[in-house]
């Protein structure tokens, strides 16, 4: 009796040792289902799109600057650049005076017959037309010129429309935004013309020079080492303290202010200071 008692005892505890493990292999499945399930959540959680609202249709870029660190001395028969021209470098400067294009135009149009954007100047007028047959390309560029080959005026304000045709002849224009080229550059047969708006040196309220005058002043400098080719500096402006920026830059040259040539320069230079570097 006693020995049956034992035995019945020991396999009770066989029975409840099983018993328990069944529970803690059925937890465990159970905790693996839970862990996968959530981790299959959080993966799917991560694969969401992200959608961003911006507009890139009034963009101006620049691809090109010049930076005191590239500047290299050119030679002129012979002679480097730096014989017309005390060697000054100058500290790193942000550069403003941007190249062309002036303005780059973004586009997405599709199964158009034919396509045109008109550059309008402040009084309406009919500065540049760009046109093409068919879809036109995502991205248009203006290198700042109008139909005549003169520059725009730097500082003034322009404006834009886009006309499209479709292949039925619908025909709907889409105005754009006014905009300003505070400073521009370009390359021609005579020089290099660089032009400023009077905003950018000039203190609108009459007090002489604006703050961005001196820098400004550094960056032409810059100009003047890189692409002058005979040393000959041609400026034009009809702003009473022109000779006030001239007396900042003529220093940094190295030269005196009779150095430069004020003479009229080719172009839309009536309200903006010009320069042309030969």
């Amino acid at each position: 009796m006693k020995y049956c008692k034992i035995i019945g005892f020991c396999l009770l505890l066989i029975a409840s040792g099983f018993s328990q493990t069944q529970t803690e292999e059925g937890n465990k499945a159970l905790d693996d289902v839970i862990v996968k399930e959530t981790f299959e959540a959080g993966t799917e959680e991560e694969k969401l799109p992200v959608y961003l609202q911006a507009d890139f249709s009034n963009l101006v870029e620049i691809p090109d600057r010049i930076f005191w660190s590239s500047v290299e001395w050119k030679y002129n028969d012979g002679k480097p650049t730096s014989t017309l021209f005390d060697c000054k470098l100058t500290s790193p400067e942000l550069c403003q005076i941007i190249p062309a294009p002036a303005k780059v135009f973004h586009l997405n149009f599709k199964d158009l017959a034919s396509w045109k954007i008109n550059v309008f100047t402040s009084d309406g007028q009919n500065f540049r037309s760009l046109s093409g047959e068919g879809d036109p390309p995502k991205s248009i560029s203006w290198d700042g010129r109008g139909t005549d080959g003169n520059p725009l005026v730097p500082g003034e304000h322009y404006s834009y429309s886009f006309t499209a045709t479709d292949k039925a002849g619908n025909r709907r224009t889409f105005p754009g935004e006014a905009f300003i080229v505070p400073a521009l550059y370009l390359t021609s047969e005579k020089g290099i013309w660089i032009g400023l708006s009077y905003s950018s040196l000039f203190s609108p309220e009459g007090y002489g020079l604006a703050r961005s005058a001196d820098d400004i002043a550094k960056e032409l400098v810059n100009f003047v080492y890189y692409f002058s080719k005979e040393g000959k500096i041609t400026v034009h402006s009809n702003h009473p303290d022109t000779d006030k920026f001239l007396n900042m830059l003529a220093p940094k040259l190295g030269r005196d202010v009779s150095f430069f040539q004020r003479e009229m320069v080719p172009g839309n230079s009536q309200n903006c200071f010009v320069m042309l570097i030969n």
